[in-house]
Parts: C-alpha cells; sequence; structure tokens
C-alpha cells in the first residue's frame, strides 16, 4: 500500500471518528430545558423567588424552553395567578404553564381564570422531535385526590392516536403518576402506548426520582426559598438518558441529582402504588342502576318527579331517568357546574361558573330565567318559601324570587366567596365562605346578624365546604381545623368547640333524635346529642373502617340509616339502631359527593370521577 493511500485511508477514517463524536455533542441531539414548579404566588417573597429564577434562565441560552409543572398561585384567586403570569411573561423563551391543586382546587372562578391567563390547562408542543404533552391533574373545588378531568383524557387517546410511535415523548403534570392521582392507571395506560422517555411532576415540594408503572419519572423542588436558597431545575435528554440538575441563583454549579435511561423505569425504591385501601369487612350494597358521565361530577344531584337532574365540570346541565338513568335532556352553560341543584314545583336552579344562577324547567330544561353576577357561581342553592337563597364568588350572596328570578335582597361584605349550600332556621341564613368566616344573614332582608372569624387559622381551614347544621338554636360546623364549632343562632356566641375528633368539612343533623352525625378523618363515625343552647354532648361512635378521608361529604340521615361518601371512592350506610355498618359501595375511584336521599327509592350518589348511581338502602 502506498504512503499516499494509507495517508488518505487514515485521514477519512478520522473525519469519520471525529464527525462521529460532533454527532453525539451536537445542540440538536440534547434538548435542555427548564422545570419551575410550585411557586405559590400569594405567599410572601414567593414573588421574589420567581423574579431570580427567571433572571437566571433567561442568562442561560443553552435552555430551549420552561415548563411550570403547578401551584403556580398559593389560593387561586386571580389578582395570584396574574402576578405569576406577569413575571412569566418576562422569560425570554417559550414556556408551558399547568394547574396544580391550589390553582383549582380552592379557586374562586372554578379554575376559570387560569383559562384566561394561559387559554388551556393541558398543551402539546414539539420540539427539536420530541413531543412535550402537559395535562391538568386537578382536583376541582373540592379536597380530594387528584385527578386527570375526562376531557383531557379523551384528549390524551386521542393525541396516542395521532403520535407517530418512535416520536419520543416528554409527559408533565403537577401530581405524581401514583396513589396520589385517583386515575392514574388510565392515564399511565396512555403513556405506555406513547414512546414516553420520561414523566415529570412537582407537588411533593422535593427532588425524587420515581418509577410510575415502569416508566422513569422526577419529581422536582418548589421554587420557593428554603434555607435562604430557590431553585429550579435543569433537564438534559438525549436519545438515550435524562439527566437532571438543580440551579440555585447566585449559587455554585452542582452535578446531576438524577440520571436514567429514557424509557425504562430507574432503580429506585418510590414506585407507583395503588392506594392503601381497607379489605371490605361489610357486605356489598346494591345498585338499582349506575351511569358513566362524560364529564366529572363534583355536586349533588337533585330529584324531580321521575328525574334525576346535575350538571358536570364540562358545563352541562343533564336530566336522567331516575328509573334506569335514559337520558331526558341536556342544557349547556358556558362553563364548569359545581353547584348541586335545588328544585320547587316544576323549577330547579343552579348556579355556573359562567357567573350566572339559572332557573330551568325541570320537564324540558328550557330556561324560565337566568341571573348574570359579577363571578363564578360554585356555591349551591337553598329554596324556601319561593325565595332563591345563593353566594357567587363576586363577594355576595342574593335573595331571589324563584317566579321571576328578580332580587329580594342582596349582600355584598363577602370577605371571600362561598362554596357551598346555606342552612336556614328561624329567619337566620347560615353559610361559610373561604376567606376563615361564618356568616349569619337576616333572611327577611339580607342584613348581617352575626359572622365568625377564624383568626386562629389561615384561610385553608375555612368553615367554607360544610353545610351548617341548626339545631336546637345552635348553629354547627365542621372545617379543615378538625373542630365541631357550636354558635347561638341569634347572637353568634360561641357554644361549643370539640376537638377530640378529627372531624372535618363532613356534619349532618338528625333533627327527630337531637344527634349530630359527622364523619372523621379517620374510619370513624361519630354522633353527638345536642341540647337548646349548650355544648352537645358524645352520644355514640363507630370505627367504620373506610380509611383515610378527607373530602367534603354531607353524611344523610333516614330513619334507620346514615349513609355518607370517602375519598377513595366509597359509599358507607350505617344502621342508626345497631350502629354498625350494614353495607358499603364501591362507586368509583375518587371522592363521592354528599348522597341523596330518594324516599322510597334508595339513595342517589355521584363521584369526581364522573358516576352516578342509584343505590337500594335496604340490601
Amino acid at each position: 500500500m502506498s504512503f499516499h493511500l494509507l495517508f488518505c485511508l487514515l485521514t477519512t477514517c478520522l473525519f469519520w471518528q471525529s464527525a462521529g463524536v460532533l454527532a453525539q455533542a451536537a445542540p440538536t441531539d440534547t434538548l435542555r430545558f427548564a422545570l419551575i414548579t410550585d411557586t405559590h404566588i400569594g405567599k410572601a417573597g414567593n414573588d421574589k423567588s420567581l423574579a431570580r429564577i427567571v433572571a437566571d434562565i433567561n442568562r442561560n441560552p443553552r435552555i430551549r424552553f420552561v415548563v411550570v409543572t403547578g401551584d403556580v398561585s398559593d389560593f387561586g384567586l386571580t389578582d395570584q395567578l396574574q402576578q405569576a403570569k406577569s413575571l412569566l411573561d418576562q422569560l425570554n423563551k417559550p414556556y408551558y404553564c399547568l394547574p396544580g391543586n391550589h390553582d383549582t382546587g380552592w379557586s374562586a372562578s372554578g379554575g376559570l381564570a387560569f383559562n384566561q391567563l394561559w387559554h388551556d390547562q393541558k398543551f402539546v408542543a414539539d420540539v427539536q422531535g420530541v413531543r412535550l404533552v402537559g395535562v391538568s391533574t386537578g382536583p376541582y373545588g373540592r379536597m380530594s385526590r387528584g385527578y386527570v378531568p375526562q376531557d383531557q383524557l379523551r384528549w390524551l387517546d386521542s393525541l396516542a392516536r395521532a403520535t407517530p410511535p418512535t416520536q419520543p415523548v416528554l409527559f408533565f403534570a403537577h401530581y405524581p403518576l401514583n396513589d396520589q392521582l385517583s386515575n392514574a392507571p388510565a392515564v399511565l395506560a396512555q403513556l405506555h402506548r406513547l414512546h414516553t422517555q420520561a414523566i415529570f411532576c412537582g407537588h411533593g415540594h422535593v427532588n425524587q426520582v420515581f418509577d410510575f408503572g415502569g416508566l422513569p419519572g422526577a419529581m422536582t423542588r418548589t421554587a420557593q426559598q428554603r434555607e435562604g436558597n430557590v431553585a429550579y431545575n435543569v433537564v438534559a435528554v438525549t436519545p438515550d438518558s435524562v439527566h437532571l440538575r438543580m440551579v440555585q441563583p447566585g449559587q455554585p454549579a452542582q452535578a446531576s441529582w438524577a440520571r436514567f435511561a429514557a424509557g425504562r423505569p430507574p432503580r429506585v425504591t418510590t414506585q407507583a402504588a395503588a392506594p392503601a385501601l381497607p379489605t371490605p369487612a361489610y357486605p356489598s350494597g346494591k345498585a338499582v342502576w349506575q351511569y358513566q358521565d362524560r364529564g366529572n361530577l363534583v355536586a349533588t344531584p337533585a330529584v324531580w318527579k321521575n328525574s334525576v337532574l346535575i350538571g358536570n365540570l364540562l358545563g352541562e346541565f343533564k336530566s336522567l331517568s331516575l328509573r334506569d338513568a335514559t337520558p331526558n335532556w341536556t342544557f349547556r352553560s358556558r362553563q364548569s357546574i359545581y353547584s348541586s341543584p335545588a328544585v320547587a314545583g316544576n323549577r330547579v336552579v343552579f348556579g355556573s361558573a359562567d357567573s350566572t344562577i339559572y332557573c330551568l324547567h325541570a320537564r324540558t330544561g328550557r330556561v324560565l330565567w337566568r341571573v348574570k353576577t359579577g363571578g363564578a357561581v360554585l356555591a349551591s342553592p337553598l329554596i324556601d318559601h319561593q325565595v332563591v337563597y345563593i353566594g357567587s364568588s363576586d363577594l355576595t350572596f342574593r335573595a331571589l324570587d324563584l317566579a321571576t328570578g328578580k332580587q329580594r335582597w342582596m349582600y355584598t361584605q363577602l370577605a371571600g366567596f362561598p362554596p357551598a349550600t346555606p342552612a336556614l332556621a328561624d329567619g337566620k341564613i347560615v353559610f361559610g365562605t373561604w376567606n376563615k368566616t361564618l356568616y349569619a344573614l337576616n333572611a327577611a332582608d339580607g342584613t348581617l346578624a352575626w359572622q365568625w372569624r377564624n383568626e386562629q387559622r389561615s384561610h385553608y381551614y375555612s368553615p367554607a365546604m360544610c353545610t351548617p347544621v341548626i339545631q336546637q338554636g345552635v348553629v354547627y360546623t365542621v372545617a379543615p381545623d378538625e373542630q365541631l364549632h357550636g354558635f347561638d343562632l341569634h347572637t353568634g356566641q360561641p357554644v361549643a368547640a370539640d376537638g377530640r375528633w378529627r372531624v372535618r368539612e363532613s356534619l349532618a343533623g338528625d333533627a327527630q333524635n337531637n344527634l349530630l352525625v359527622a364523619k372523621t378523618m379517620q374510619d370513624s363515625v361519630v354522633t353527638w346529642r345536642t341540647r337548646p343552647g349548650a355544648a352537645p354532648q358524645p352520644a355514640w361512635s363507630l370505627h367504620a373502617g373506610f380509611g383515610q378521608d378527607f373530602s367534603a361529604s354531607m353524611p344523610v340521615v333516614s330513619n334507620e340509616l346514615v349513609v355518607f361518601g370517602t375519598t377513595f371512592g366509597q359509599v358507607v350506610a350505617v344502621d342508626k339502631i345497631t350502629r354498625q355498618v350494614r353495607w358499603q359501595y364501591a362507586l368509583g375511584e375518587d371522592m363521592v359527593n354528599t348522597p341523596r336521599l330518594v324516599p322510597g327509592r334508595g339513595v342517589l350518589v355521584s363521584s369526581a370521577d364522573g358516576k352516578l348511581a342509584l343505590l337500594k338502602t335496604a340490601q
């Protein structure tokens, strides 16, 4: 072989080796982006923390885009979200933003403010051949496990069918895809259809690697200041691996804290697991029928003659047959329906997040009147003597004429928005709001009779979700502070405060027997005997075996039973005479709303995952 030929061969070999090295290091083969999560704008100092992070990201030209994985705000308030957006809009590169439970769970707008600012609660984008997919994980308006809404699950299914099978996919959500997300198995089933390289989430406020059903996942640290430092993460994705590095602006660069093979589960001990539900030890309840709605349900159904009436988070209000759930008619509002309807005569009244109070003809669904308010109407109405009592997120409580919708009076001084159903007795209308305040108004003219403010706690402990119980001249309520509170109906003077039981937002009254009934946060049902103007005395309690519970589902009481729903989709019926669980029914995977007793027919139950059923009370 000649020297010239040998030189050419060596040169060619070196060229291709160099080309290979360049190909591996080329920017188009390494996708870098920043992850910001749990900024909680609204808490003191968190705006400055986010501003520092935004400025630091802007100084890094290697970062292609930014993903914000939820809890943008601290309480879902519009001004908090607006402030967060004004800070994030200062990024000099594209960003994608998802809501978290703090943005939707306590939102006065029913999540609408987030949509108005960021246009959607999900996203899909292609960057450098990689498909980015993000969804919301709720929950909406209620304390429950997270869940991907039904319509977004359908969208994810269509996306899985439309995405090329070899295209790399990165998935983003606020909740981790484990037992904290009620429909995690359904989401993971879609992600297994895709060429999913990694799953990213927030919510836990720490950096942690997960095995999500055989797919690699990473939770990242909150952007809030910890030990004097704020932080975000930079992710580097190559064709075969994913690297995460935490960045603390103003601090020395750190090495990657997580590295795993793209698309393959990491070697970790933290894996997605099914919820630790108690093994049923009681007879199973029996359903007359069960219906799956196309939207999520966070309302209690009403009954008109032989029809079931309920609205969903898609904004659809429906009439179904009480006999077999056959659809009768559907009315469409412009936004989600959180409000549980009330029926009087041939009229059904409910509110919508489109800021409207609707009155429909219960037989046809025809609009009889509508009242536009200044904010989302998430609260539920109470109808008494042809008057509709209902609150709105415009911080106003209204009394409307049932026949015409004309205003009787309004109270405009609410400190927070009311999300639940009021109670009425002896000329007083009583309800709570998400600003630590319980109100009693004079039902005749809407003037303030008294108010109680829980100054010892933050707004998360507001007496908002519980429908107050009024018995023997005392107003009773329970809140996330895990206490039973009692107040004189006419003066508002405290009568009782019982913290011996872990009660939370779920309370009912049995006026015939002068009993209060509450569901606790761990397994138990407790009761108190009420007395005129005095603190109630414990009556009986039962370890019912339903496990951990933190969702608002008021028990309903019949002559024989106490029936309530749980966080994990169970309906439990307790026999008042034997004081034992008579039966339980597995309705779904997510929280069960307050049931509705239907005398002579059974009990209607609905759950956040869109299930509706008529159960037999006698099993």
